[in-house]
């Protein structure tokens, strides 16, 4: 298979990607690694749609591969977080999504994401510690980016569930002025005002 063919089996499998297509997508990009075996791209987009095919185990991988050829994109390690966390390995998916910040510490969608897993693991292991640091990584990400309804939602939710009412309804309210139609923040508020009644 010569450029050619492979750039087009690139764009086919692209194409397929990018409308849900996961089948057709992890068959392109399958026989592009035949010919280009060390592609963190192709490794990358064949995990990222194996993830959606619900195969998780084999998209965490995929990714494992593409880090090890390129240790320095963020966006392998934000996917290799998404892959831990879709098994349930939180404590994997945090050092990934730990990895992707620091390599990307302006990403806000990656302290979101960073923020909500301490908070998950935060509360799974009852942890005042990991709060704390979900609170701060919301912080920033709200430093950064003012306006982004996930950072916001996640301080709401950090202050709910340390009982600071009046801290959670302001950060929701805010959220919901920029997002007013997502029923998760929806929810948050109903659960934030119930808390406060």
């Amino acid at each position: 298979m010569d450029m050619t063919e492979l750039n087009e089996l690139y764009e086919a499998g692209e194409e397929h990607r990018r409308k849900g297509r996961y089948i057709e997508a992890i068959s392109a990009f399958r026989q592009i690694l035949i010919q280009a075996p060390d592609s963190p791209v192709i490794l990358r987009r064949l995990g990222e749609c194996l993830l959606k095919k619900g195969v998780p185990r084999e998209a965490i991988g995929c990714f494992h591969d593409a880090i090890r050829i390129d240790p320095s994109d963020p966006v392998q390690f934000h996917q290799l977080a998404e892959g831990h966390r879709t098994v349930g390995d939180m404590d994997k998916a945090l050092i990934a999504y730990e990895r992707a910040s620091a390599l990307s510490p302006d990403h806000v969608g990656y302290l979101v994401d960073l923020g909500w897993c301490l908070a998950d693991l935060g509360s799974m292991k009852k942890s005042e510690e990991l709060q704390e640091r979900a609170l701060n990584t919301f912080r920033k990400a709200c430093k950064l980016n003012p306006r982004d309804p996930g950072a916001l939602e996640g301080l709401a939710s950090i202050h709910k569930d340390r009982d600071e009412i009046d801290l959670a309804l302001e950060a929701i309210d805010q959220a919901l002025i920029l997002d007013p139609y997502d029923l998760d923040r929806i929810e948050l508020k109903d659960r934030i005002l119930r808390r406060k009644g």
